[in-house]
């Protein structure tokens, strides 16, 4: 073993093993062992045919390999370079792709080009990086193995903050999220739209409308941890940043509400855009990474996908791809939809939790009020800020919901607890407005109680699930203070 760190150059294998391990170390109990590995394979696979290529010029296996690791290291670690720019030297021509890309291919070739002069076999430096980077997986490993001992030491049957309540009534639960729904005071207020006709439409079915509800983050994934934990979320700052983000997906795979809701037997559907242990998303998530996405969200292959393709792709016009694109959250709706309409003909024994999550009426909008389908050219980038479609496409959604809601309540056997509700408010303006218009959400609860007595008027998605449970499962769970915080990009 010693003589390989000395004299082999192994250090081209080991680098995609760290950036794996490190990953996920970094996104511990997110991404699948099974996924983590196929990436290790797939980076090896290819560090195997780059050196494999450089030997040819060379024909110097460490001299190949060394080529073979700087352009390994280029993708794995693009992202975070890129970023470190754009942090020293912000809205500056040196953070543009134009110059970025250029700068670090020209590194390449200088390596290449010194490489080639090289007369002696590099063996210090191989040594060097060797020893190196099984430092770093030996330092990744046993953050790690305290990861898990943590984890295994950590885990309980019922979080301590609940109340067993194994006598308590356990009908089947249905959270429905809507994307980007907004409440309607900001309906009226900005859009000159009242939707009451819906909310009068639901009350009919016993349901109670919150009326100035609001949700706490003005960005998805935020949100949902905070609804779903009944908790706020302990951010490192105001800024979408990747750890907040991997934060937020691990706060939704390991939730508080499905711990509790497990404790007393249900048995939980997935009909979301994230993953949850054994459950993964029904969907590829269209606006953050998912599984091994949160190792290689910072490589160059991701990164050009996500900033660089779109932009290609709408500067060439290329109608075929940018259908691909546009249509993405249209297909995943109706699976989404078909599946939720199915589970609820399906008769259980344990009780339901079931959490759909619909890209509706969140961009593209893709349907008049009527259900007529607008035309392609209507749904691609700019067109979100176009208020008058997103207001008919609100108003084809409430068909949607409202078809939903007859479905379940018919096919089920017992009234089930069901909560339609806006992520948050309604976010692509043209004009600025007063932020609390960006979480102004839609919030409708359906209680096998009738019993809306703890709901009041300005009720916040965190203090959600904490009242339904108070009132249907006799929770003493306290209230917490009502209150947003805007995140930026």
């Amino acid at each position: 073993m010693l003589n390989i760190i000395k004299n082999k150059p192994v250090f081209l294998y080991l680098l995609p093993f760290f950036f794996v391990l490190h990953g996920f170390t970094e996104n511990f109990d997110f991404v699948p062992v099974k996924d983590a590995l196929l990436l290790t394979a797939t980076y090896i696979g290819a560090a195997v045919l780059l050196s494999f290529t450089a030997w040819l010029l060379y024909k110097n296996f460490t001299k190949a390999n060394l080529l073979a690791l700087g352009i390994m290291a280029l993708h794995f670690f693009f992202g975070s370079m890129h970023d470190f720019l754009r942090n020293v030297f912000p809205a500056s021509f040196v953070s543009k792709h134009t110059f970025v890309i250029p700068l670090f291919f020209s590194l390449l070739i200088v390596l290449a080009v010194i490489l080639k002069k090289i007369k002696k076999e590099p063996v210090k430096v191989t040594r060097f990086l060797n020893t190196f980077l099984l430092l770093l997986i030996l330092i990744d490993s046993g953050i790690l193995l305290s990861k898990s001992l943590t984890k295994r030491n950590s885990q309980s049957s019922l979080p301590a903050i609940f109340d067993a309540c194994d006598s308590c009534s356990k009908p089947d639960i249905y959270f429905i999220l809507m994307d980007e729904y907004a409440g309607n005071t900001a309906l009226k207020d900005l859009f000159v739209f009242d939707n009451n006709n819906f909310t009068a439409e639901l009350e009919k079915r016993k349901f109670h409308t919150i009326p100035q509800s609001f949700s706490n983050y003005n960005y998805t994934p935020f949100s949902v941890a905070s609804i779903l934990n009944m908790n706020y979320l302990d951010l490192q700052g105001r800024e979408r940043g990747k750890k907040d983000l991997t934060y937020c997906y691990e706060t939704i795979r390991d939730n508080q509400l499905l711990q509790f809701l497990k404790h007393h037997n249900y048995s939980f559907y997935n009909y979301s855009v994230f993953d949850f242990e054994g459950q993964p998303a029904r969907t590829r998530e269209t606006f953050l990474p998912a599984k091994t996405r949160l190792i290689t969200s910072q490589t160059l292959l991701s990164r050009f996908d996500k900033e660089i393709r779109f932009n290609l792709i709408t500067r060439w016009k290329s109608k075929s791809n940018l259908k691909t694109l546009t249509y993405y959250n249209k297909n995943n709706n109706e699976n989404i939809y078909t599946l939720t309409m199915r589970l609820a003909e399906k008769k259980s024994v344990q009780p339901k939790f079931v959490y759909t999550h619909l890209m509706m009426p969140h961009y593209p909008y893709y349907f008049d009020q009527n259900g007529k389908e607008r035309p392609f050219e209507e749904l691609t980038e700019g067109n979100q800020t176009n208020k008058a479609t997103y207001i008919e496409y609100l108003q084809y959604t409430n068909t949607q919901i409202m078809s939903l809601v007859d479905h379940i309540l018919k096919s089920s056997e017992r009234p089930p607890i069901i909560i339609i509700m806006g992520d948050h408010g309604f976010r692509h303006f043209t004009q600025p407005v007063d932020t609390k218009y960006h979480f102004l959400n839609l919030t409708a609860v359906h209680l096998p109680s009738d019993n809306y007595t703890r709901f009041y008027d300005s009720l916040s998605s965190v203090n959600i699930f904490r009242t339904i449970l108070n009132t249907e499962f006799r929770q003493q769970l306290p209230y917490l203070k009502d209150s947003s915080s805007y995140l930026i990009d």
